[in-house]
């Protein structure tokens, strides 16, 4: 028997020898008892070698449990979930959102099925290049930047067991050239879903607001309220405000899949369930004609911001509401591309801002017919009370410097006035008197800013109204504490001054007020003194018909102020349609009566002004009011009021009861 270690190209060095005699043994015996033969042995070497290979045995050992603690401990819930991933899976059925109609049924935002990529963690391959190939071809077949896939699968934050969006959308044939190359896309699938469809989506764009695929950061928040990393959610307007009522139930289906993700077999299915329906206060005919009638007005004169409300005075139901320049709300609802967000966001005429109850402005001359009721019920003035309008008002200076000017608009002398007459032809003068008082004109103490401020507040200005929109302003009603704290450590601009207060009586100065706050007032006067919280959502209705909301006309305030003086307020109203500043309304087919402001807003051009007009029809049975903005649209009584015309016409053919 040959020696098992006499064997060609083994361990040849001068260094080892082979000690002991006698019959060679065999390999095995050789191995089982190394007393009978020693080998391989050089002056002790042998423990050092198999030191060395004991540290690195348990060096080993101790890596290979501490990755083994790892993957069972440390990452337990992730492999978990591939595991589970790789065999069974929930897939979530899409709910069509709620429906929402206006006040007579139509439909205004409803849903239409479309289709999406998704990509699914779970199934995309580890591979880098793998990985790589798949997204180029992905983004061959969608016409996109590959990099715009890339971002979306290296999102942080999706959930290992849910989809990532890729595209919003997809065309019928890019949906078919995935359906059919399907096995050579693994980790991404095409789904079916409900898509928001607006319905003349400009006319209604700031009333609805928009839908759009839910953020990192809004899923975080909303979890635990069921939504999931590829859902949509309102964004703004009613769609926000409702969200709760118009989302709908995801369906479930339990599916086995094998490693690709490719459906094998199906387990079980639970339906989903569509949203509720919105019914509004808008009447839709009567906002598009709104919404017509002012783009012709902006077009003519060649502006482009605006605002346009109108509601019921006796409700507060809101029944048109247009904010110029509008947006298509179609296209976030779609997946509104980088570029195109970023043209809106850079639009200097900010089309996604809401104006009528966002915008805050000087209202000018609109708020003479609130200031002459208070001077009514102050007693500072009576019905007959007559002021001599000669086109400005002189105030000297007791510290021997230049006398103060106060100019009425145009500096055109209207003449001696009573409270009505002041009201229809827009006397700055008499309003000058009544709120700060002038001695020459017969009336040493008008109202004074702290009356006019604390009148102004039981109008309901300086507060939202509470409208059921989201990111209502305040405004601003302005007095000497407020200014002493706006200004303080600035000697002189701290200080009230009597100038201060003749520009508040005539709506200037800091005074503050939304186009929905001059509405409310406005209603307030032509009901009697209530003041209605306005809101645009009448009911919301189940599935089955049942009503899950119903929203009731709610009363927010009274203004302290006796109905007679109301009154004159409104007569004054009137008489600015019969023979003042509103004249063009006295041919329409309905009684009105109105006011027209022109609010001077920049202090180094004065000829520049917001065109405002407010008004009610009918004049004897108040049931719509109406404000008009036009910001630097000039007059009130030429831009602003040929709008309300048309609305109110139209209105009094078509919705007068």
């Amino acid at each position: 028997m040959r020696n098992p270690f006499n064997l060609k190209n083994q361990i040849d060095s001068d260094d080892w020898v082979v000690e002991g005699g006698g019959e060679p043994l065999t390999f095995d015996e050789s191995l089982a008892d190394s007393r009978l033969q020693g080998f391989l042995q050089k002056d002790g070497a042998a423990k050092s070698y198999l030191r060395q290979v004991a540290v690195i045995s348990l060096g080993l050992l101790l890596i290979l449990l501490g990755r083994l603690y790892y993957l069972s401990v440390v990452e337990h819930q992730y492999y978990a979930e591939t595991a589970k991933g790789n065999r069974l899976r929930v897939e979530y059925i899409s709910a069509p959102r709620g429906a929402i109609h206006d006040s007579s049924g139509e439909v205004i935002a409803g849903s239409k099925p479309a289709f999406e990529l998704v990509a699914s963690p779970l199934d995309l391959p580890s591979d880098e290049a793998e990985r790589a190939a798949l997204i180029s071809k992905t983004a061959s077949i969608l016409q996109i930047p590959e990099e715009e896939i890339r971002s979306g699968l290296g999102s942080t934050e999706t959930p290992v067991n849910q989809s990532i969006l890729i595209k919003q959308n997809l065309s019928r044939e890019q949906a078919l050239v995935f359906f059919e190359q399907s096995k050579d896309l693994n980790g991404f699938r095409v789904e079916n879903t409900a898509l928001r469809d607006y319905k003349d989506p400009e006319d209604f764009a700031h009333v609805l607001g928009y839908v759009g695929k839910i953020s990192p950061q809004e899923f975080t928040d909303h979890e635990e309220e069921g939504y999931l990393f590829n859902d949509s959610l309102g964004k703004t307007g009613v769609e926000l405000t409702y969200e709760s009522y118009l989302r709908g139930v995801f369906g479930e289906r339990q599916v086995e899949v094998d490693a690709r993700g490719v459906v094998k077999r199906v387990f079980g299915e639970k339906t989903s369930l569509p949203g509720n329906d919105l019914f509004l206060n808008i009447d839709a005919p009567l906002q598009r004609v709104l919404y017509d009638s002012l783009e012709r007005r902006l077009g003519l004169i060649g502006k482009k911001r605006a605002a346009a409300v109108a509601m019921d005075p006796q409700s507060g139901k809101i029944l048109a509401y247009v904010s110029f320049p509008s947006y298509d709300n179609n296209k976030f609802a779609e997946g509104i591309g980088q570029s195109e967000y970023a043209r809106i966001l850079a639009d200097e005429n900010l089309p996604m801002f809401n104006r009528p109850s966002q915008g805050t402005y000087h209202p000018g001359s609109t708020v003479k017919p609130m200031v002459a009721s208070i001077a009514l019920q102050e007693k500072v003035i009576n019905s007959s009370t007559l002021i001599e309008d000669r086109g400005q008002i002189v105030i000297p200076n007791p510290y021997g410097g230049p006398d103060s000017y106060f100019y009425g608009y145009g500096r055109r002398a209207l003449g001696t006035l009573d409270v009505r007459g002041a009201i229809a032809l827009s006397s700055d003068i008499f309003f000058y008197v009544v709120g700060g008082g002038f001695e020459p004109a017969g009336l040493e103490q008008g109202v004074g800013i702290e009356r006019m401020a604390d009148y102004f507040r039981k109008f309901h200005l300086g507060q939202a109204l509470g409208i059921d929109l989201p990111g209502e302003e305040d405004g601003l009603v302005p007095d000497p504490q407020w200014k002493k704290e706006y200004f303080a450590g600035d000697a002189l601009s701290e200080r009230w001054y009597l100038g201060d207060t003749y520009h508040v009586a005539i709506g200037q100065g800091d005074l503050l007020v939304t186009p929905l706050q001059m509405l409310a007032w406005t209603s307030t006067i032509a009901n009697g003194g209530k003041i209605y919280r306005p809101y645009i959502v009448d009911r919301v209705i189940g599935e089955n018909g049942e009503v899950l909301l119903q929203n009731e006309p709610q009363i927010i305030g009274e203004v302290p102020i006796d109905q007679e003086y109301l009154q004159i307020a409104r007569e004054g109203m009137r008489g600015a349609v019969l023979e003042g500043t509103a004249r063009a309304l006295s041919s329409i087919s309905v009684s009105s009566a109105g006011k027209t402001g022109t609010a001077q807003f920049d202090a180094k051009d004065p000829n520049r002004s917001h065109a405002w007009f407010t008004a009610y029809a009918p004049y004897e049975d108040p049931q719509i009011a109406i404000v008009v903005l036009i910001e630097d649209g000039g007059e009130g009584g030429i831009n602003s009021v040929p709008v309300a015309k048309e609305v109110l016409d139209w209105w009094g053919k078509n919705r007068k009861k």
